[in-house]
């Protein structure tokens, strides 16, 4: 939603279309160029091109505000949230060529205006905005995520916090308090503080959505189509639902959308076709809530590991309840 209007692209599509939320009556529609990244600023959308041009549209007409050249091929783009007095942000990181840099910019989506840009090492792409800053993860040219970095929005004092292993092609979010929760390929989800790695969880997930955080705890969908639920805090698996796969072959994606959470409940969408919900209400809160009924359940996502800690194994791995199927 931008500007009162529902925006949708469908996937490997070259039009951006503009709907009315009551009647999905299109409003307008815009042409996208090849390999665009469409960004939702309030009263603006934002079209980025690969090669560096950035137009600005109105989001209720499909007007076009402004155009200019912000970015570079290498540009990796985030639309930022609202901040406290109505302003709002979008945020480019620009890779040098020589692979060793990037240019960090904070641009005003009404008027295209740069308002401010910290230049610093590594391959960085912006995750997220919270607790006055923006983070990114610092990656290498093979897409080794090694640190997460800070930049401070009222300063652009820039901290890197180095994670204590690796993670390759890595996925991430943020919560409201500026950890930085991210899991690659390894399956090894891993809370950032600002200091330093608060914890991992070993998911054993090869292939996993970016972590959506909510009411202190994470959800992510993993490729054969389960849904889980971590306690953001103590790093603890608190459910998962069953395999969701296809009979047919072909239903592996090695891309996974992120779920969704609103009202109440967690969307989520599986390689057998299926977009279902979970009732995000009945999930334990916290380590001591489990209910009885969950306990001792068989492991399927490993133990926590904690820094300056031993490491130490958990078997909570409750299927989630109140499953409601969407679509089948």
């Amino acid at each position: 939603m931008s500007g009162g209007l529902l925006f949708a692209v469908a996937a490997g599509g070259e039009v951006l279309n503009a709907l009315d939320p009551d009647t999905g009556a299109q409003r307008w529609k815009r042409n996208l160029p090849n390999g665009a990244r469409v960004l939702y600023a309030g009263p603006k959308v934002l079209i980025a091109s690969d090669d560096g041009n950035v137009t600005a549209l109105d989001a209720a007409t499909g007007s076009v505000s402004w155009s200019k050249r912000l970015g570079a091929m290498t540009s990796v783009w985030l639309a930022g949230p609202e901040q406290p007095g109505g302003g709002r942000d979008v945020y480019v990181s620009t890779h040098t060529t020589d692979g060793t840099a990037s240019q960090v910019s904070a641009v005003d989506p009404a008027t295209g205006a740069v308002r401010w840009q910290v230049r610093t090492q590594g391959l960085l792409d912006p995750v997220g905005v919270a607790h006055g800053g923006l983070h990114l993860l610092a990656n290498n040219a093979r897409g080794l995520t090694g640190a997460v970095v800070r930049i401070d929005l009222a300063t652009h004092a820039v901290r890197r916090t180095a994670l204590s292993v690796g993670q390759l092609q890595a996925e991430a979010t943020v919560g409201p308090d500026g950890v930085v929760y991210l899991i690659g390929i390894s399956g090894a989800l891993t809370a950032v503080g600002a200091e330093v790695e608060a914890w991992r969880l070993e998911t054993a997930v090869a292939a996993a959505s970016r972590p959506v955080f909510d009411s202190g705890r994470l959800y992510l969908m993993a490729a054969d189509g389960r849904l889980i639920a971590v306690d953001a805090g103590a790093g603890r698996l608190i459910g998962q639902t069953d395999r969701r796969m296809g009979t047919g072959q072909g239903t592996y994606s090695a891309t996974v959308p992120a779920p969704v959470v609103g009202d109440g409940r967690v969307f989520g969408s599986a390689p057998d076709g299926a977009v279902f919900a979970v009732d995000a209400g009945i999930l334990p809160g916290g380590e001591s809530a489990e209910p009885p009924h969950l306990r001792g359940r068989g492991a399927g996502v490993g133990g926590v590991v904690r820094v300056g800690q031993p490491r130490r194994e958990t078997s909570r791995t409750a299927p989630l309840s109140a499953l409601v199927a969407i679509a089948a």
